[in-house]
This record gives C-alpha cells, structure tokens and sequence, in this order.
C-alpha cells in the first residue's frame, strides 16, 4: 500500500484538555449493562495488537516496538451515546496508527476500526467552531455539551447541543473535524451529508447477534491475556518489543488467522462529493489505468444537484462502458457477505466498499478468528485519504468491479 505523509501534528495535550473542561459526563441512564469501561478496552487493544504483530506482518509489521496509549479519546454517537475508546499507537513519540474500541457489547467484536498513519486534525479548533457556530445560531441558548463524535460513519467531528432558554427545545450543532464545515442535522442522503447514528440503525436481531460475536472475541482476548501472564507479561501495561517477542511463539497468540491484501495507491478524493470519483480513480490505478477524478465523475453521472454526490447505482456507469474502466459485469449489490469480500480480494478484484453516503475501496481482508475486518483505502479526508481496518459489518452497500 502507498500513502501520503501526514500533514502535522495535532496539538493532542491541550486537546485532551480542552475536552475535559468542555464534555459533560454522559448521563448513566444512557448506559446499560452492556457497556465497557475504558480498562476493558484497553485489554482488548493490547492483546490484539500483540496478535496482529506477531500474525500479519504484511500490515502490522511497521508496528513492531510500537506502544499503546492507554489513555483514549472517547468519541460519542450523534444520539449522546458513547461510541468507541479511540487509542492512539506510539512508537518514538510519534502516533503510527490508531485503535477504536467499541464501548458497547451490542456494536459487535471489540476491535471496530484499525487505523495506519492517521491524517491528524485540531481537535481544539474544530470544538470551538461548533461551540461558536452554536452562540451564533442561537445567542439566547445555553450550551449543554460539547463532544467528539462519529457524525456518519467513517466521519467524525464535534457536535454541540444548545438548550433554548424559552422554550426548552435542544439543537445540535455538527462541524467536520478536517473540513470545519457545518454538517446539517439531518437524515444523510445519498447524494448530500447529513447525520447517522450507528445506534439507531441497528435492530434487535443485529444486537442479539453482535452480543454473540462480542463474547466470543472477548474469550480470545481473555486467553491472550492469559498466555501473557504465563510469559510474565502484564496485559494492563502497555507492551514491550521484548514482550512481543516472548510471546511470538506462543500458539494462543499466533492463533488461525488468513489475510491477503492487494497493492492499491491511496487517493484522497479532490473535493466534498468526489468519494466515488477518488474510488474509480484507486480502482483504476490498480488496473494500470490513469483518469482524473473529474473524468470519472463525469462517467458515473452527477447526483440531484450540479456539486452533489453520485448516485451509489450509478457508479457502474463508469466501470462497465469500454469508454470508462471496461470492466462489464460490473455490478452494484445491496446483500454482501464476508466470504463474498474474500472471494474478490483472493481473485485479485479490488472493490467499492459504500458506507453510509460514502465511498471507500476495500483492498483486502483480515480472517483471525473469530475477528473478521476489511482492509479499507478511505479518500477521506480530502487531498490525503486514510487507510484503515475496519470490522465486517460496517458496509451498506458494494460496487464490484469485474471484467
């Protein structure tokens, strides 16, 4: 995989700070009994991180010597509920990757996003651009709360709640945290931004089957742990190169695992609605075939409005034509598998992975049981795009891309 280099270093101390004046305590009857605490989630981080080095080298091998912060960033759900544990992965002071765990049993296996060489933003300004574009919105209102949130999933940024001191209504404020832009506080459309909770979209069949996959991952991280103890090896600390390589060799940590990952090139997409284009542009690349974004764009059609999104059905129009990328049977699917994501990575077919209202190309896979992850090249944030790991289940939506 080839990406770009981060653009700076965020000002994470006093962001840390600001954050502790600014976030109110989550209400407890928010949380339920399936909630986990911080200290649970470190666990689970350390110990997978242990596993990953010592499994997949392909992705993980640069993190040999890294270490984990077991302090996180906790980012929030738009419906105020806690969402992820995000911990940030150092080696030499420098921040190589990030870990989001989930902080509810009910989003499924612990380990939900997996982030490398994370494009760094200034959490400081993107919190008092929401909390300012909250006073001038409603200058009579009261702010309530001020969070880090997972706006619309892979998107993060702050949201503001404003009381209005008359009449008792509560207004939200959401700013994306690379663009600083205003996101409306409304339902995401296909083809313009909006806001989705990850909570709210989940049914009772999906919780009870996400609790299943829950307390299975959570009997591997337990016997990790335990495999760690019996080299001498806290789990509650974070972990050593010598202590990766105490436990390298041991059969619980190495465990049944099978990955395969495709030499795609990151592109991050050249304005707000050029995920789709940005994708077509990766996808293309792969096949030694050089168009622009703007090319792509134009192929795949332009959504409701001249500056809005494509429609996720007509990126087709792009990859199928001989005047496009020529790959004919081509199709746009809305009931997927994970085998089906294994079946086109291992017959060397990259895909469009569709989240929410947007595009990102998945580019490989992860099988360590009983985990399972999508290996995710993300033309977000504009200009840069990120890559990242994330657990199946995350998908709304495929563009497969065959010949």
């Amino acid at each position: 995989m080839r990406t770009r280099n981060d653009s700076g270093i965020c000002m994470l101390i006093l962001a840390i700070l600001l954050v502790g004046m600014v976030l109110v305590p989550v209400n407890a009857q928010e949380e339920n009994n399936y909630s986990i605490t911080a200290e649970e989630a470190f666990k689970h981080a350390n110990t997978r991180m242990i596993r990953f080095i010592a499994t997949d080298t392909q992705k993980f091998g640069s993190w040999e010597g890294a270490s984990i912060d077991p302090k996180p960033l906790e980012l929030y759900d738009p419906s105020g509920k806690k969402l992820y544990y995000q911990f940030s992965v150092y080696e030499n002071n420098k921040t190589i990757g990030k870990i989001d765990v989930g902080a509810n049993k009910t989003l499924g296996q612990p380990i939900q996003v997996i982030e490398f060489n994370p494009i760094p933003f200034n959490m400081i300004e993107v919190m008092e651009k929401s909390i300012e574009t909250a006073k001038n919105n409603y200058p009579t209102g009261e702010i309530k709360s001020t969070k880090m949130v997972v706006y619309s999933y892979p998107k993060i940024g702050a949201m503001t709640v404003v009381k209005d001191k008359i009449t008792g209504d509560e207004y939200r404020i959401f700013i994306d945290a690379y663009t600083l832009d205003v996101i409306p506080d409304k339902p995401i459309a296909e083809t313009k931004p909006g806001v989705c909770s990850i909570y709210e979209q989940m049914s009772k069949s999906e919780i009870d089957e996400n609790l299943i996959k829950w307390q299975k991952s959570n009997e591997l991280t337990k016997s990790i742990e335990q495999a760690a103890t019996n080299k001498g090896v806290n789990i509650n600390l974070p972990v050593t190169e010598e202590d990766i390589k105490k436990l390298s060799d041991d059969t619980t940590i190495v465990g049944r695992s099978t990955s395969y990952y495709l030499d795609t090139t990151l592109y991050g997409q050249e304005n707000d609605h050029y995920c789709a284009p940005a994708c077509g542009q990766m996808i293309a690349e792969y096949y030694n075939v050089s168009h622009t974004q703007d090319f792509i764009y134009q192929k795949m059609g332009p959504g409701y409005e001249i500056g809005g999104g494509v429609y996720n059905n007509n990126q087709v129009n792009y990859y199928q034509p001989s005047t496009g990328l020529n790959k004919p049977h081509s199709t746009y699917v809305t009931v997927f598998t994970f085998d089906q994501a294994i079946s086109e990575i291992n017959n060397n077919r990259p895909y469009v992975s569709i989240a929410s209202d947007h595009s990102r190309v998945c580019s490989g896979y992860l099988y360590d049981y009983p985990d399972r992850y999508l290996a995710i090249d993300d033309p977000l944030p504009e200009d840069y795009g990120h890559s990242y790991m994330e657990a199946f289940g995350s998908e709304d939506y495929r563009v497969y891309v065959r010949s």
